[in-house]
């Protein structure tokens, strides 16, 4: 009986764990191509340097890839823009252990009290692209960055 209560216990813990943001699986691919079905299908087929976090069984994930910008309009428009005055305002959560995830979307200038966002944000439309899929173009870079909070 002790016994199984304490594999019980040590179950719940280790799930407990998994649950409230235990490390995800993280993948490189120098390609879409080579990426395959480990990126959302909506990513474009010119898409290079790709890095994909995923955590758990709640469907999160973060994705950051680099992309012509001829490609962009096509993209965009499977997007709903969020206004900058918007995107200051709302909270999101970064990969823990991602070295490579976009840092400083939002900076608080306190001298001029206001917030500069350093990319273009957009939700999903819901065709191809899912609504609660965020994707930000960095604006200094062709470097695009996609997140997903899952279910």
């Amino acid at each position: 009986m002790t016994r199984r209560l304490a594999s019980l216990a040590l179950v719940v813990l280790v799930g407990g764990a998994t649950a409230c943001g235990a490390p995800g699986t993280e993948s490189g691919f120098a390609t879409r191509p080579e990426a395959g079905t480990a990126v959302p299908a909506w990513v474009p087929a010119p898409a290079t340097e790709l890095r994909i976090l995923t955590e758990g069984e709640g469907g999160a994930y973060w994705l950051r890839f680099r992309m012509p910008a001829s490609e962009r309009p096509a993209l965009e428009a499977e997007l709903l823009r969020i206004p900058d005055g918007q995107v200051a305002t709302l909270t999101f959560r970064a990969p823990k252990g991602a070295d490579w995830w976009f840092r400083g979307l939002v900076q608080v200038v306190p001298a001029r009290e206001t917030s500069v966002v350093a990319a273009d944000v957009f939700s999903g439309a819901g065709r191809t692209v899912p609504p609660r899929t965020f994707v930000a173009f960095d604006r200094a870079s062709d470097t695009v960055y996609a997140w997903s909070a899952g279910r």
